[in-house]
């Protein structure tokens, strides 16, 4: 098992499920448009935002901030501070 991280701890909507299919109708469109000349112009075509709407940093220390602010709701939960790191580090910082 790979022991890398990420070095920017970006997360995006890419595993929502109309990420994917977004992506696709984009590609769909720049591939039928004739008026798309060669090299780099086809991302004219489509805006990023378009594509991927969602994306933010999240810190560990916002994580834990998060954490510490909303302690109940994660305790009643089962979640304590050393599993919402767990939980941290396997959904924003390893790849």
């Amino acid at each position: 098992m790979s022991r890398s991280y990420k070095k920017h701890l970006w997360v995006t909507d890419g595993s929502t499920p109309g990420t994917k299919n977004s992506k696709r109708f984009a590609n769909k469109m720049v591939r039928h448009n004739e008026d798309v000349p060669s090299g780099g112009s086809y991302k004219k075509v489509f805006e990023p935002w378009d594509i991927r709407d969602y994306k933010y940093m999240w810190t560990w220390a916002d994580a834990k901030k998060d954490w510490e602010e909303n302690k109940e709701y994660y305790l009643k939960r089962g979640i304590t501070l050393k599993r919402h790191y767990r939980n941290w580090v396997t959904s924003v910082k390893a790849k």
